[in-house]
């Protein structure tokens, strides 16, 4: 038998969990195979001269993300690229680089919108040392989905 706190506490966690489970419409995009800009899904990412710096793989946090995700860079300008990427919907979800999968010492690349074959370009260069982790997270609740760490 639970106390009236255990009891109090599992209901909080059960309405996080299923706010952060609410439905956002996510777009899959570039389903012929060729990453898409998020913003303009009519222009493909061109690897031409691109260099790829790091690559990761997604794993679950709160919630069931899949996919792989590469940071290239061209000219100083760096892009993540997303490749068959899932991620279970939610009510605000957003794209950090991050220190950590706690969201330490992050910066909001932009408000997550699709899945599948897509791509984002960086404001400002990643420095691997500092962010390394790129992180699929609920805002409006402060829940990790999941993330997949960059690496050389």
């Amino acid at each position: 038998m639970c106390t009236l706190k255990q009891a109090f506490i599992y209901f909080l966690l059960v309405l996080i969990y299923c706010s952060c489970a609410a439905p956002e419409d996510l777009t899959t995009l570039g389903t012929a195979g060729m990453p898409v800009n998020t913003a303009n899904p009519s222009q493909t990412f061109d690897s031409t001269g691109q260099q790829v710096i790091a690559s990761g793989t997604f794993r679950n946090g709160v919630h069931t993300v899949s996919g792989t995700v590469k940071l290239y860079e061209k000219s100083g300008n760096q892009t993540l690229v997303f490749s068959n990427f899932t991620s279970e919907a939610g009510p605000d979800l957003r794209i950090y680089l991050a220190a950590d999968t706690k969201a330490g010492n992050f910066t909001e690349v932009k408000r997550l919108t699709a899945t599948g074959n897509f791509y984002v370009e960086l404001a400002a260069p990643v420095r691997l040392e500092q962010q390394r982790f790129v992180l699929i997270w609920c805002k409006q609740f402060a829940v990790h989905f999941g993330n997949a760490e960059l690496k050389p």
